[in-house]
């Protein structure tokens, strides 16, 4: 099995472009089918079984007549162009002059980032498809062997499928284009399209029961992980920290026993008011979604309480619009409060201990908000920075294994104490992955991956034709993550 739940997602740079504003993205309706579409099984089978267009592949045929069918320009998400809050199957087809000197070698058909599903054919052969969730990021790149493509006209046919939110062939990365040899034929334009299936022909009423998860049931009051679920750390510069340093992660890996997968999709400078992302980053709503989070560990205040009180109500509506979005992934919360300043030692230093009345009236906000929403609420109040801190408001490493402790100590019940020799030799893997895993969704050179740099030669392979070779080294690095997660396995396997 794979250790790696749903990995085949965007990568994502460290840095915003100045500027930019952040990306729009269709938020999810309100619709009685919604799913967590990485909980059903068999797609490809509801599809074929249901969809009109699917059975004996009639609707992706050269010979079909397709004369009445509706026309789009694409790309863009199909809400927007024709099937407003439509969730399900829609088919594309566009007919394309070839030349003959492009049939004689083999061919890439480049289709950009399809939202969410697809599969592609080209002359009623199949050339490639991605028919599970998690890929609607992912650049459609299908090599065309050498009799795919013929003189003259040429049928491209694509079935989307789009299981919730934005749909469609919408090119958010990667461009629409064939090319063979040194020429290219842009696909951007017009294109045919019908609606297929919808989702709830998709669905039966038995299919929704059974796709209703435990893992994404709430905690009732108590801190219990199932074996193999996704926890993402979120919040500023100390949960950025707290993962580079590992300790929360094996501690709670250590005293569960269980196989985890932690993800950190923290940023520093994060807060309840703003996330700042790159260019065609996406939302973290789409990382926590790609990742398949069922429980998201959630650290903010720290910094805001330095506005003040009379801030308060602001802040407590701006963490709200922020869980909202946490609990269209997942209900399964923990809200951390942010710990004490200390007076820091070097005198030239603002003394922020001052503002511990603040700080402590924002922690019980936090709390209010936790239980008026069921989520379990981590108080750390009794966190001395003394020896702990270099500033007194920054965590140091002695710190942050504090920190986890006490976290820890309160979310299992637990007197988590010590550092075995065997928990610092987990940690080591556990730093390795999670850099590893940061390489992966917030590369430095994001830029030139999906960003506004795309277009420059060192972006691209030199070879016409070939695939980008930047996305498949950022691809490259998901077997090493999973290598690390088998060997935090093995590590625990070995202390039982």
């Amino acid at each position: 099995m794979s250790f790696l739940p749903c990995l085949s997602i965007f990568a994502a740079g460290c840095f915003a472009l100045a500027g930019a504003a952040p990306p729009t993205r269709i938020q999810p309706r309100t619709n009685p089918t919604a799913i967590n579409p990485n909980q059903v099984a068999h797609w490809p089978e509801r599809i074929a079984a249901r969809d009109a267009g699917s059975a004996g592949e009639a609707w992706a045929q050269a010979t079909l007549d397709d004369g009445a069918w509706k026309t789009m320009k694409l790309p863009v998400h199909f809400e927007k162009a024709g099937l407003p809050d439509f969730d399900g199957v829609v088919w594309f087809r566009r007919m394309i002059e070839i030349p003959v000197e492009m049939t004689k070698a083999a061919a890439m058909l480049s289709l950009g980032a399809i939202d969410d599903m697809d599969v592609t054919w080209v002359n009623g052969v199949r050339v490639g498809g991605h028919e599970q969730p998690g890929a609607h990021f992912t650049p459609r790149n299908y090599k065309l062997p050498t009799g795919i493509l013929k003189p003259g006209k040429n049928l491209i046919a694509v079935r989307v499928m789009d299981h919730g939110a934005g749909g469609g062939m919408a090119a958010t990365h990667g461009n629409m284009q064939l090319t063979a040899g040194d020429k290219s034929i842009p696909l951007a334009g017009k294109w045919s399209y019908r609606a297929g299936a919808t989702l709830t022909q998709l669905l039966s009423e038995g299919d929704k029961e059974a796709i209703t998860s435990p893992s994404i049931e709430p905690f009732k009051g108590k801190f219990v992980l199932r074996p193999h679920e996704v926890i993402s750390f979120a919040g500023g510069t100390t949960m950025v920290k707290q993962a580079e340093s590992g300790y929360l992660e094996a501690i709670l890996t250590n005293s569960t026993r269980k196989a985890l997968h932690f993800r950190d999709i923290a940023w520093q400078a994060d807060t309840v008011y703003q996330q700042q992302r790159p260019r065609n980053f996406g939302t973290h709503l789409d990382l926590l979604e790609r990742a398949k989070t069922s429980v998201i560990i959630a650290n903010f205040g720290q910094m805001e309480a330095l506005d003040g009180t009379t801030e308060m109500p602001r802040f407590i509506a701006a963490y709200e619009q922020l869980l909202d979005q946490y609990s269209q992934c997942t209900s399964r919360i923990v809200l951390i409060a942010p710990y004490r300043y200390a007076k820091p030692e070097n005198l030239h230093l603002p003394d922020l201990s001052k503002r511990n009345g603040d700080l402590d009236a924002y922690a019980g906000g936090i709390r209010q908000l936790a239980e008026r929403r069921g989520y379990l609420f981590v108080d750390l109040a009794k966190l001395d920075l003394e020896g702990l801190s270099p500033n007194g408001v920054q965590l140091n490493d002695a710190g942050h294994y504090r920190w986890a402790q006490l976290v820890a100590s309160e979310l299992t019940g637990q007197n988590i104490r010590g550092q075995a020799p065997a928990l610092d030799e987990m940690r080591t893997v556990i730093k390795r992955k999670n850099k590893l895993w940061r390489q992966h969704w917030r590369p430095t050179n994001w830029s030139f991956l999906y960003g506004n740099r795309q277009h420059v030669p060192s972006s691209h392979d030199h070879r016409p034709g070939k695939p980008r070779w930047l996305p498949e080294e950022v691809n490259a690095i998901i077997p090493l993550i999973e290598h690390s997660e088998a060997e935090i396995l093995s590590q625990q396997l070995k202390a039982r």
